[in-house]
């Protein structure tokens, strides 16, 4: 088991080329005596380019339209190592959830919004949450890396849904 809760390789508001990125993933990998596999590249690729948030069955189902061969053993295990040395985050992200959804960390900073009644995730970029961020780093003397901040209540449509039905 690798135990390392570096954020080395968090950027805020990253513009990293594909190629950048996958240096840094490969230097992040070796910092911990590790590979990037090409089951581990398939993953980081999935998250990069899902456009939505995903839980280790959605990732699972993204790759095999790629690799049919890898198996949702694999997915769970690579997913572990990533989070560990600091490449993904994992979140929960409705109420009640047991799932984990994931993401790479190299994301601009953002919040979530999740719908009580359909579920639907979005996600949220507000700059004055990101000067909320900057303030309190400057107040407390502290470097914050991640903020798991989560909105909750109803989307756009499911509110559309509850005006229709009052009338």
């Amino acid at each position: 088991m690798i135990e390392c809760n570096c954020k080395a390789f968090a950027r805020k508001g990253s513009s990293l080329t594909h190629k950048h990125n996958q240096d840094a993933y490969i230097n992040a990998l070796r910092a911990h005596g590790l590979r990037l596999t090409p089951q581990r590249t398939l993953i980081l690729q999935v998250l990069r380019e899902a456009g939505e948030h995903l839980d280790a069955e959605g990732i699972w189902q993204f790759a095999r339209r790629q690799d049919q061969n890898i198996n949702l053993a694999t997915i769970y295990r690579s997913l572990n190592v990533l989070s560990q040395i600091g490449l993904i985050q994992h979140s929960f992200l409705g109420e009640g959830q047991k799932r984990s959804y994931y993401e790479l960390v190299d994301k601009p900073a953002h919040y979530h919004f999740a719908c009580l009644r359909c579920g639907k995730v979005q996600e949220l970029l507000s700059e004055p949450m990101i000067q909320a961020q900057a303030e309190l780093e400057r107040r407390y003397q502290v470097r914050i890396f991640n903020a798991h901040i989560k909105f909750e209540g109803l989307c756009q449509e499911c509110l559309a849904a509850e005006a229709n039905a009052e009338r």
